[in-house]
């Protein structure tokens, strides 16, 4: 059984992975399920979907009927990365302005059902969240300012005295959990567990080409972990305060990520150097708390999250086997370390539902979270997330069958990276008589409309 499970857990982040993954409150989907995601991700306190697994598992026992639902996320992010090199030498500097837009699937399916009037369990499968992105061509100053002479040890016709170089980069992080839940209700209050199983993998690469981009020059780095897998697990209560008013609170434990993998580094030889790298990263734990209200034909909710991201995402290192990683000063180490230097986060959701009939109903809802990202952690390949997001959507009930849609907008948030940040200290010259890192600039800026899909039925 618990072989099926791995090979569905590895089967899910294919389908998802087509591009770069993001997600958008830190790197966590605003909403999990379509009926969600039209209340603007507003449902702590509203209960009745196969999504309550990954939100709050005592809903399940207030189940009436069994379903099954199925559905995913559509996103289709803006992202564009801006930076500038200015120096008195027009031969060094550059400019970059660089957008993406890829496309990333978060599927979602699972299975609930009572086994008597106070007790009803499931089980769900669904992308948790990830991050990355994908940047070509990007103009760079050579490591230490070195010609292409000098840094190859030849004599290139044309090229040769060239200090410009360019840069490729590509960051992909993916986690997926399977979550099977219990609810129990007594009387007014309803109390519920879940455990999750983990799977997790990362690849990132950064590689330099000449300005042609014939040539791989040294310094090339390549990584992959192996695939990772991991458990933890949730706890939630709910309680009917009236026939109207619903109060709600969970908790989901972090998840350590074992992500050991191995790194191929390009060498001044020409040779690439593999070496085992030994790593892990910390997926947070989260609360979430929320109010709803219920008389037909509203529900409204009201959700608080806070996330600790200052705890998980501050930092991560890679430790490898070899000497093979070159620091900003020339030095060579085993040791590369990401510093993310992610806040504490606080997000709240409000979102609403109207039955205009037993076939159809519509929904609308926000949400806002003030990105973690500071400015020390922006770069290409993780930096900053949207905050304000507004989202619509319907359902259409037929019989047995349930038919979900939303629509959801983050609006645009930029955010500017710091002078002494790693980006800009990794990006700059140092010359022997000064440290001029202040001539290095860098924004990044995202915006991304999703559509959520999904569809349930009542057995």
């Amino acid at each position: 059984m618990l072989k099926s499970t791995i090979r569905v857990l590895i089967f899910i982040p294919l389908l998802s992975i087509v591009e770069p993954v993001r997600a958008f409150q830190g790197i966590l989907q605003p909403a999990f399920g379509a009926r969600q995601a039209g209340m603007g991700g507003a449902f702590q306190a509203v209960g009745g979907s196969v999504m309550d697994l990954e939100s709050n598992p005592s809903h399940l026992g207030r189940l009436k009927n069994a379903k099954w639902e199925i559905g995913a996320g559509f996103h289709s992010p803006r992202i564009e990365y801006k930076d500038r090199y200015i120096s008195g030498d027009p031969n060094e500097a550059y400019e970059n302005r660089l957008v993406e837009s890829p496309k990333a699937i978060l599927p979602y399916l699972g299975y609930i059902t009572p086994l008597n009037d106070r007790v009803g369990i499931g089980f769900a499968l669904y992308s948790q969240g990830g991050g990355g992105g994908m940047f070509s061509n990007i103009r760079r100053l050579s490591p230490n300012g070195k010609t292409l002479d000098e840094t190859l040890g030849t004599d290139l016709p044309y090229i040769g005295n060239e200090r410009r170089i360019l840069e490729n980069l590509v960051y992909k992080f993916m986690t997926v959990k399977f979550t099977s839940g219990v609810g129990m209700k007594f009387g007014n209050l309803s109390l519920g567990a879940g455990l999750d199983l983990v799977y997790a993998f990362m690849e990132l690469q950064k590689t330099y080409r000449d300005p042609t981009g014939s040539l791989e020059l040294p310094g090339s780095l390549r990584y992959d972990s192996d695939p990772s897998y991991s458990y933890g697990g949730k706890l939630g209560m709910s309680y009917d305060m009236s026939n109207t008013v619903r109060i709600a609170y969970s908790y989901t434990t972090r998840n350590l990520l074992p992500l050991d993998g191995s790194m191929r580094v390009l060498e001044s030889d020409g040779t690439t150097q593999a070496s085992r790298v030994s790593r892990y990263m910390v997926w947070p734990d989260k609360h979430i708390m929320g109010i709803s209200y219920r008389k037909e034909p509203w529900i409204l909710d009201f959700d608080i999250k806070f996330i600790p991201w200052s705890q998980s995402f501050r930092s991560s290192k890679f430790v490898l086997d070899h000497s093979s990683v070159t620091t900003p000063f020339g030095t060579d180490s085993n040791v590369m370390q990401m510093n993310f230097h992610w806040k504490d986060q606080w997000v709240f959701s409000l979102g609403g539902e109207y039955k205009w009939n037993e076939n159809f109903r519509t929904r609308m809802g926000y949400s806002y979270g003030k990105t973690p990202t500071g400015e020390r952690g922006v770069s290409p390949m993780l930096g900053t997330t949207t905050e304000h997001h507004l989202a619509t959507g319907f359902g259409w009930y037929m019989k047995e069958y349930a038919f979900h849609f939303a629509l959801e907008y983050g609006f645009p948030k930029s955010v500017s990276g710091a002078k002494n940040s790693d980006w800009t200290l990794a990006h700059s010259v140092f010359p022997n008589s000064d440290v001029e890192v202040q001539r290095f600039d860098h924004s990044k800026s995202m915006s991304v409309v999703s559509l959520y899909l999904g569809m349930e039925k009542n057995i």
